[in-house]
This record gives C-alpha cells, sequence and structure tokens, in this order.
C-alpha cells in the first residue's frame, strides 16, 4: 500500500519537477537536446507502451520492462551524403544499458555527423519501473551546441489495463529541459489485440498547453503480427504528421517498418522526403510466432528429452548455485509439463540410476509420469539398483530397462520400533509415561518392552496400506494380477538383472549409454537430447501490463519448532505478512511435519487463519508425514490435498518424564543445593558431561495430577479445533482421534482431509480458488527462500569451510531456507523433545511409524 501511495505521489509531483519555468533564450530545440518528437521515429509507439531498450533514449525506465536483455537496432532512408547509412542507432540492455544514435545533418554539399550515447540504470518489478541515465555526444556535436543530459523516467503499469511513464531530461549545462509524459490503454480485457496510447512533451519555457502531441493505435489480429498507425504534432498550429507499424516477429526476432507521410499522406515535402525508420528488436518483451516449435514438429517430432537424474536426490528446495546432486519437485515438475505440452516432443527418457525420494514424492512424480502419458508421450526408464519404492515409480514407463549387472531389491514392507525400558532400568533411568489416549504411543519405547495392541494395529495399517498402494501401482503398469505379485515378493525378494527379465518386472537388459542407438533402431530413428528451448514458456511482460498475482508456496517442513523445522515464529510472521498483501492471490503450504511442540504448530495456523480472514484461498498439500503438529498446521486449509502413502491424522497428546532412579548412584555423580518451594526440585538434577541435566526424582500424585489436566487441556482444544476447522462434530473427531494415525484416503473417508492429490494439484486448486484460470500466469514465491550456495559441496576438503558456510549464512538469511547439507536425523531430534519436554504436552509421532526413507526431503 505505501508502495503505490509512492508511486501515486511521484506521478503528480513529477511534472511540476520536470516542467518548472525557467526563465532562459531558448536555443534551438533541435541542437541542446535532442528533440523527442523528430528522434523517436523508432519507437513504434510509445516509451512505456513499446517498453524495453527501444523506448530508452526517451525514458531510461524503459530498459526496466523486459525479463532478459533486450538489443534495439535501427535506421532510416534519409541519407544526407547519396549511396550511405547517414542515420542509425541501437539501445541494449535491462538493469544495464547503453545506447548510441548517429545523425547525419547539414545538406548535400556540407554535412557532419553527431553521435549521442547514453548509459543508463533501471530497475523494476513490472508494476513500476525506474531508470536514470547520462547522455553524451560526440562527433561534431559543438557545431550544434549539444549539451550533456541526466534522464530521469519512471513507466508504472498499475494494472493490465494502463501503462503510464514520464520522464525528465536535465542539461547539465545550461537550464534546459525536456519533459515526457506517455500512456497508453488496452480495452479489450487488458489484451494486446488493440493498444490505444498517447504522448505529450513539454520544453523548458513552454506553456503547457504549448507541448507537442502523439497519439496512435496498434492491433496485434495474432501473435507476433503487428498493425498500427502514430500521429505527430507538426510544426504548424493545425500541421501534422503520421507514421505506420508494419511489424512481424518470429520467434525471439522482431522486424518493422515505419514509413512516414505528412497529413496529406504524401511523403515527400518542402523539406524533402519523410524517412522510413527500421527497427530490429531481439529478444523483445512480446510473443512472436512459434516459427522453431512449427519447425521442430515438422521436422523434429521423433525426439525423446533425455533427462539424467543419476545420483540426485528428490527434495524440496535446492541452493541456487553448486547442488547439482539435488532437485526441487517444483523445478522438475515443470520440466515434466514442458514435456507434457511440446506436441513436437515423444517421449521422455528418464536415468533413475542412484536417484533418491522420499515415497511420497516418488508417488507424485509418478503421477506426473501419468499425465505424460494421458497427452500421448512414451515414458522410458532405466535402472541400475531399485528398491520397492523406486521401482514402483519405475514400474509407470512404458518401457523399462536394467542394467546387465544390475538387480532389483523386492522384499515386502517391514515396520519395527526398538523399546529401550529395560536398558533403562539397568542403566538406572526412570521413565514415567503420561498417556491418556489408546492410540498416542510416541513414547511407548521409553515405557515398555513390547508392542502395545493400539500400536500393532495401527503400524499394521500403515504397512498394509502402503504395500498394497505399491503393489497396486506395479501390477497396473506390468499387467500382473496380485497373486502374480505376492509370490514373486515370497520367493525372489533379491531379483538379479535376469531374473528380472524372467518376472517381466523389466522389459530389457541395457546400459543407459546405449539408449541413443536403441532408439533409433526400435523407435524410428528416434532422437535422444535435451529438453529444448520453448520461448513460449518464457515470460513475455509485454503480453500482460502490471505485475501478475502471486502464488505464496510456504514450506512447514520438519518438527514442529520454533526456530527449527517449521520454524514457527518466521513461518507465522511471513504467513501473517502475506495476508496484509493485496498482490497476493492464494497461499499453498506444504505440511510435512511428524509434529513437536504444540506453541510453533498453533501460531503456523494462526496465520493460515488470517489469511482466509482477509479472503485469501489457503490449499494445505501434505507431504509424507503431516501427523499430530503435522496434522495441527493443516486443518486451517480451505483443502487439504494428501496422498495415499501420507502418514497424517495422530490428533492427540502425550509426555513423559525422564528421571534419576539409580544412574547416579552407579555412576557416582551427586547434585545438591538449596531450594524455594516444594516443587523446584523438579526441574533439578545431576547434570551428565556431554548428556545434560537428568532431573532428580520421579513426580508426585499431585504433580501427575496437574500434567494431566494439562495434557487433556490440550487434547481438548486440539479436538475442538479440528471440528470447527473441517465442519465435524466434536465427538464424532474424538472418535477417530486418541493419536490414532491414519493414511491419506482413510483419512479422507473420515473428513480429516478433502481428496488424494499431490503438490501441483494443490497449486491448481488454489489458483482456482483465487479466480485465476489454470494457465494464467502468476508469480510463484518460496518460503523460506532458497540458500545462494552450498559452499561445503565447493571445496569440501579444505578445512574451514564448514565455518565459512556458517559465517555465510548468518549475515544472509537466505541460509533458512528448507535445504540441509546434513540429512536429518529425525530420531535424535525426537528423543530430545521427550527428554526436554518436562511434562510438557507433545503433539508428536515416533520415528518408527516412518520409513528411513521419508526424510529424503532435505
Amino acid at each position: 500500500m505505501k508502495r503505490n501511495a509512492r508511486t501515486l505521489i511521484g506521478a503528480l509531483l513529477f511534472p511540476l519537477l520536470v516542467l518548472s519555468p525557467v526563465e532562459t533564450a531558448r536555443a534551438d530545440e533541435t541542437a541542446r537536446l535532442p528533440d523527442y518528437h523528430t528522434g523517436s521515429d523508432q519507437v513504434p509507439q510509445t516509451p512505456s507502451v513499446s517498453g524495453g531498450a527501444v523506448g530508452a533514449f526517451a525514458n531510461p525506465a524503459s530498459w526496466a520492462t523486459t525479463e532478459r536483455g533486450e538489443a534495439a537496432f535501427w535506421w532510416n532512408d534519409r541519407s544526407v551524403r547519396e549511396g550511405n547509412l547517414d542515420n542509425y542507432g541501437f539501445s541494449l540492455g535491462r538493469g544495464l544499458g547503453f545506447a548510441m544514435q548517429r545523425n547525419q545533418m547539414g545538406g548535400p554539399e556540407e554535412s557532419f555527423a553527431v553521435f549521442d550515447y547514453q548509459l543508463g540504470f533501471a530497475s523494476g518489478n513490472r508494476a513500476g519501473h525506474f531508470g536514470v541515465a547520462y547522455q553524451w555526444s560526440g562527433g561534431d556535436d559543438e557545431r550544434i551546441g549539444r549539451e550533456r543530459v541526466v534522464k530521469i523516467g519512471s513507466i508504472s503499469r498499475p494494472g493490465r489495463y494502463l501503462s503510464y511513464g514520464m520522464a525528465g531530461h536535465f542539461s547539465t549545462e545550461s537550464p534546459e529541459r525536456l519533459g515526457v509524459f506517455d500512456f497508453g490503454v488496452r480495452p479489450i480485457l487488458g489484451k494486446p489485440l488493440l493498444t490505444l496510447f498517447s504522448d505529450y512533451s513539454v520544453r523548458n519555457g513552454e506553456k503547457i498547453d504549448e507541448g507537442r502531441w502523439g497519439a496512435g493505435f496498434e492491433v496485434r489480429p495474432y501473435r507476433g503480427i503487428h498493425v498500427g498507425m502514430k500521429l505527430r504534432d507538426a510544426t504548424g498550429a493545425d500541421d501534422y504528421a503520421y507514421s505506420l507499424n508494419l511489424g512481424l516477429t518470429l520467434g525471439g526476432s522482431g522486424f518493422h517498418v515505419l514509413p512516414s507521410y505528412d497529413k496529406d499522406g504524401e511523403r515527400r515535402t518542402s523539406e524533402g522526403l519523410r524517412p522510413t525508420t527500421y527497427l530490429v528488436r531481439m529478444d523483445p518483451p512480446y510473443q512472436g510466432l512459434p516459427v522453431a516449435n512449427w519447425i521442430r514438429k515438422a521436422v523434429d517430432s521423433n525426439r525423446y528429452v533425455e533427462m539424467d537424474l543419476r545420483d540426485r536426490a528428490l527434495v524440496y528446495q535446492t541452493a541456487q548455485w553448486f547442488d547439482a546432486d539435488r532437485i526441487a519437485w517444483l523445478d522438475l515438475a515443470r520440466s515434466l509439463e514442458h514435456v507434457r505440452d511440446d506436441a513436437a516432443i515423444r517421449g521422455i527418457a528418464i536415468n533413475l540410476a542412484g536417484f533418491r525420494g522420499s515415497p511420497v514424492m516418488l508417488w507424485e512424480f509418478r503421477e506426473k509420469l501419468r499425465e505424460l502419458q494421458s497427452a500421448g508421450k512414451e515414458v522410458l526408464i532405466h535402472m541400475e539398483r531399485g528398491q520397492m519404492a523406486l521401482y514402483y515409480l519405475a514400474s509407470v514407463a512404458d518401457d523399462i530397462s536394467l542394467d546387465p549387472q544390475g538387480d532389483l531389491l523386492l522384499p515386502g514392507l517391514a515396520l519395527q520400533r526398538t523399546y529401550m525400558k529395560s536398558a533403562l532400568d539397568k542403566i538406572g533411568l526412570g521413565f514415567h509415561e503420561f498417556r491418556y489416549f489408546e492410540y498416542k504411543t510416541a513414547v511407548n519405547p521409553l515405557a515398555r518392552n513390547e508392542m502395545s495392541e493400539g500400536d500393532k494395529e495401527q503400524l499394521g495399517r500403515i504397512v498394509d496400506v502402503i504395500y498394497e498402494t505399491w503393489r497396486e501401482g506395479i501390477c497396473e503398469g506390468r499387467g500382473f494380477d496380485n497373486a502374480y505379485f505376492d509370490s514373486m515378493v515370497e520367493e525372489a525378494a533379491l531379483v538379479t538383472a535376469r531374473d528380472a527379465i524372467q518376472w517381466k518386472l523389466v522389459d530389457r537388459l541395457g546400459r543407459w549409454d546405449e539408449l541413443g542407438k536403441w532408439l533409433e533402431k526400435e523407435r524410428g530413428g528416434a532422437r535422444l537430447g535435451p529438453l529444448p528451448f520453448d520461448r513460449d514458456r518464457q515470460i513475455h511482460p509485454d503480453e500482460r501490463w502490471g505485475r501478475p498475482k502471486e502464488l505464496a508456496i510456504v514450506y512447514a517442513v520438519g518438527p514442529c519448532d520454533m526456530d527449527s523445522g517449521i520454524r514457527g515464529r518466521d513461518t507465522s510472521k511471513h504467513l501473517r505478512d502475506l495476508a496484509d498483501r493485496r498482490d497476493v492471490a492464494a497461499v499453498v503450504l506444504r505440511a510435512d511435519s511428524p509434529g513437536g511442540d504444540p506453541l510453533p504448530s498453533d501460531l503456523v495456523a494462526a496465520g493460515m487463519r488470517k489469511n482466509r480472514k482477509e479472503g485469501k484461498p489457503v490449499v494445505v498439500t501434505q507431504g509424507n508425514v503431516a501427523a499430530s503438529g503435522g496434522y495441527w498446521i493443516s486443518m486451517p486449509g480451505d483443502a487439504i490435498f494428501t496422498g495415499p502413502l501420507t502418514i497424517t491424522g495422530s490428533i492427540g497428546v502425550i509426555s513423559g518424564w525422564v528421571y534419576d532412579n539409580g544412574v547416579g548412584e552407579k555412576t557416582g555423580f551427586r547434585a545438591e543445593g538449596p531450594q524455594r518451594g516444594s516443587h523446584s526440585d523438579l526441574f533439578t538434577g545431576i547434570r551428565f558431561p556431554l548428556v545434560g541435566k537428568i532431573p532428580a526424582r520421579d513426580v508426585t500424585p499431585e504433580e501427575e495430577s496437574r500434567i494431566k489436566t494439562l495434557t487433556l487441556q490440550v487434547y481438548g482444544n486440539f479436538v475442538g479445533t479440528v471440528a470447527k476447522d473441517r465442519d465435524l462434530d466434536s465427538a464424532g473427531v474424538h472418535a477417530i482421534a486418541q493419536g490414532r494415525v491414519w493414511m491419506g484416503r482413510d483419512a479422507i473417508e473420515r473428513g480429516l482431509c478433502d481428496r488424494t492429490g499431490s503438490f501441483t494439484d494443490a497449486i491448481l486448486d488454489a489458483k482456482r480458488r483465487a479466480g485465476l484460470s489454470p494457465d494464467e500466469e502468476v508469480i510463484f514465491s518460496e518460503f523460506p527462500e532458497r540458500e545462494r550456495f552450498r559452499l561445503p559441496q565447493i571445496l569440501p576438503d579444505i578445512p574451514g569451510m564448514g565455518m565459512l558456510y556458517t559465517a555465510w549464512n548468518h549475515f544472509w538469511p537466505r541460509s533458512t531456507s528448507a535445504v540441509s547439507s546434513v540429512k536429518p536425523d529425525y530420531a535424535m531430534t525426537y528423543l530430545e523433545s521427550v527428554l526436554g519436554a518436562h511434562g510438557n504436552p507433545l503433539t508428536v509421532v515416533p520415528p518408527e511409524l516412518l520409513l528411513e526413507d521419508w526424510f529424503v526431503t532435505e
């Protein structure tokens, strides 16, 4: 809001700064400062409408209106010297720009050249742009008294319908000034089908109504075709001239012919022949005819895209540089969508040798490959080795190849928990479990020596669902029935390459580097190559004026903690900030957390509710696990997308108390000191080196009663909030709560989640809820922001690099992203949470409920 207010104030005050009258004798208006109206024939419309490098001589902010650097070249046929190219120029750049224009002046008998040079800087965000430039001259510039000039300009595009700009040119050698104002309107749904524009320039010493005007229009009946006309105030009071704009843009190169005429339609006047200007724009800010795509479709449609994911990990976020061994899921998804949408691509070949990812993200990857197949693309996958989850992904392929020396490990699935009560007894550590719900078994391993019935039930369901999901996908992809798959698991847990052929798990044996020849032979001369460049997938700011709406991606990944994991403080603040921003259309929150402290969970949930209160849709997409505290941060969403392999629910609270039950006596440690308050010694005890403090005693019945009351209060609040957010009956929520974990589809059946869907499905749903079409351009933001570097990966063997990495991350906050150079040890984090809770309620699930690969997210 403040930024928009400053833009409006600047827009109102800028003409006053530029056009303040100065009493001075005026030189020839085409001499000291280049004249805008006679010196901008190369601009097809006006500076703020044409944008890009071509408008920078008039308004340096124009350099910032491109997404990438543009180069523009122009010349005209009005030559003083016969047979010579006298008048030409160029402009190039984006943030930093340089331009030059040459003009031959005088007559046939005596002429001279003047060169105008300009160096400038520009910046902006598609809603507003600002630029400043310095212009100097060379050649015979002293013959016309050309002066050095400072130019300041701005271009505002508050929405898709309007663009307007202002620029001031200030001589550094005299009071000479020039002010230029222009605007454009797109009346047909804000699209470039029709653009109306006008401009006005005033020099100092002129009254506001003594300036020179211009107006015109451009029509784009089809992308890349430009037809328009521009009228210009001429020298006489009622005189005017006009020019036509005939342009054709092929791919990233545009060519415009701009012939000019007097008001009677004559090119020859008393002053000579009116010029025709020719303009070439390289990488302009608008789309051209998709010639390259047409050619590829016609002559190169038998192409397979090579996607080498060898030894890479599928994660949520990667660093911006030096992170080649990982790939972010949304980046990979966009590449797959490119393959899906490109009609010239026949299929994709993926190398999964050494590839790894969590089971849920592998399921999302598999679903995206199914989209490609639905679009008529063939999917080829190569493996060297694989286990159940990776083979589940590969089984979707139309053709699977396995290295001749490779193998597949398909033993089925088992989950086990390690129980430590007897070990703690021998050490002399006591553990008091505060468990009041049948299925909330997070601290069972510290309090029991065997699995409870509730744990057997819920872990059994997890194993069944994962196994059956994998079996269903593999059987569908390979044409097996369930009995065949089960017999293979029982008879051949470790499958060699030759056995894989016999069991029909793969189609052929071969190596990745042999795939090109195989395609050429088996697919009619097909070619294997990289993902082709597609200009249509790039951003073209001129196709849509103004800053598109922002779709905010928020990652709440890891344990529910205030300053690590989901980062309750920072994430909740970011969500509150998003709620206050008008340019944010929707929020997509990725919940991938096993829970932890209820406080950070509730802070994040409160930030989500604030967005909903402000009318912003909040769509939750659950990752590998969104249980207990992870479900707490899911339930405020307008919609919750989950996966069949997602572990969610676990609506319950638990805690425990570790105390000295003889460990001090066995080790010879002893603690002693004064106290005030009968309960103060609860938090004192022996402090063991490298371990920490162990409370000196167990809780009393009175203290346990207080803990139980607090635990039940937190649970009641949890259940009540679930009922309110999910529009369920509290009694019904209690029946499916009590700490019970649910798999994704089970959670949908019980009203805890809404539908099965992937991360990208949730993004499409958020756009729909925000009133945006599926293919409408949006700006994606991510929180936490991605790191700049993975410094330990650059020079890993040099001493001190870890310290340098830490220092870098300290001074540049982007280090708070959800990427880590160390694989997280959730088992240790979980143990620290339980031991450090000291009776405080926890909303957490134990690590044994999760497969090891669940943690391949960071």
